[in-house]
């Protein structure tokens, strides 16, 4: 259970769940390998993503694909875990994405929900340098300085930050941290609720399934859209107390009480043993076995943009092709 308050040890923070052990990572590779599991041959779906519409003053959200989503609401650009490369060292794009950051600037906030390299791309600092405001974990800002990066913010778990008419509050998840040999869980890691008028947003970030869901729900009341992971799952005794399943993910959605859920973390990159659309076929296949409205599940292919805050079936559909 994720205790509210109480997250510090001597010089880091305190794991929630049991991040994985070097051994446990070598085991699980080895079964992996000599179960020759083949990745799906199926290709996520993209689309060729319209740079010009997405200059427009319009409301929108464009999932990039992986974790990474941009937001556009009420004239405000907000990007979270951005990762735009098709490689990331030993990790290959399994549907490369045929443009880049530079395509979507200027961007006015950058939020980062954990340090993992498939949730935080140095490249992307490089390009941006500090024209953006970077919200991040507390104990990140080591890595931004590294990085040459000044404009940021630092967040603690529970801790909010007003500009204007947009509100960002830095949230607990199940999960860890680690970037380098050292560093393991020296930085923070949690999700992100972002209100405006119109239109509230949750973004999970990385997470195994937990209370926290329900308990959001009472601190924060509902948010109109759940960005909730399904990826990474298999297998289960690796994975489950960081990563959430589609069922878990399914769970949650319940729990939050939001009108839409947009899946993310499947899709991008082979990061389990499962294959790269066997979450979303997973979630497909649970939603209609539970009987939801099919407008309530945003699925979109990796490039693909939602006009906010009309969230309609036929926008779904139309972006249907697993």
């Amino acid at each position: 259970m994720i205790d509210l308050f109480i997250n510090r040890e001597k010089d880091s923070f305190k794991e929630y769940s049991t991040a994985p052990r070097i051994v446990d990572v070598l085991k699980w590779r080895i079964r992996d390998k000599l179960s020759k599991r083949l990745m799906d041959e199926d290709k996520v779906p993209s689309v060729r993503v319209d740079t010009d519409l997405l200059k427009r003053e319009m409301n929108y959200l464009l999932w990039v694909g992986h974790s990474t989503v941009l937001i556009n609401v009420n004239g405000k650009k907000i990007l979270l875990d951005p990762v735009f490369s098709n490689r990331l060292l030993t990790l290959k794009r399994v549907s490369p994405i045929d443009f880049s950051i530079k395509d979507l600037t200027p961007i006015d906030y950058v939020l980062i929900s954990h340090n993992h390299i498939d949730h935080l791309e140095t490249d992307v600092l490089r390009i941006l340098k500090d024209h953006p405001r970077y919200l991040i974990p507390l104990g990140l800002d080591y890595f931004m300085r590294r990085h040459r990066i000044k404009n940021y913010i630092t967040f603690d778990w529970y801790e909010c930050y007003r500009e204007r008419e947009i509100e960002f509050t830095f949230v607990p998840a199940q999960h860890w941290s680690q970037r380098g040999i050292f560093d393991r869980n020296k930085s923070l890691w949690g999700g992100w609720i972002i209100r405006t008028e119109g239109i509230s947003f949750y973004f999970a970030g990385d997470t195994g399934y937990c209370d926290i869901f329900k308990r959001l729900r009472r601190i924060y009341g509902k948010v109109d859209m759940a960005m909730l992971p399904i990826g990474a799952y298999s297998p289960r005794w690796f994975s489950y107390k960081n990563h959430m399943s589609p069922y878990d993910a399914l769970r949650a959605f319940g729990d939050l009480n939001s009108d839409f859920i947009l899946p993310i973390h499947w899709g991008a990159f082979r990061l389990g043993q499962e294959g790269v659309i066997e979450p979303i076929r997973r979630l497909f296949s649970l939603w209609e076995k539970e009987r939801i409205e099919d407008e309530r599940l945003i699925f979109l292919p990796a490039g693909g943009v939602l006009s906010l805050p009309r969230m309609s079936k036929t926008a779904i559909s139309s972006n249907s092709g697993v």
